[in-house]
């Protein structure tokens, strides 16, 4: 029988494998991550957007914000 240590170590490989393979498809898709500081307010505007069903994260709510300012045609994020 594995450890709860075992256990939760092959867990988290897990979880490191599905985030790779799914940063490697958008790389594909010709996306790029950017990191960008946010305003508490803001945040807090995305995520009530978010909890709404608006948006699934606050991925696609800043996608969809700097798409409508600059004229950009939306992505699905899947």
């Amino acid at each position: 029988m594995k450890s709860a240590e075992e256990r939760l170590a092959e867990l988290t490989a897990g979880d490191r494998r599905r985030q790779a393979r799914r940063r490697e498809a958008l790389r594909e898709k010709g996306m790029t991550t950017q990191s960008v500081w946010l305003m508490p307010e803001i945040r807090a505007l995305l995520d009530q957007e978010i909890e709404a069903g608006r948006f699934k994260n606050r991925s696609e709510a800043i996608n969809h914000a700097l798409s409508t300012v600059y004229g950009g045609k939306e992505r699905a994020m899947s």
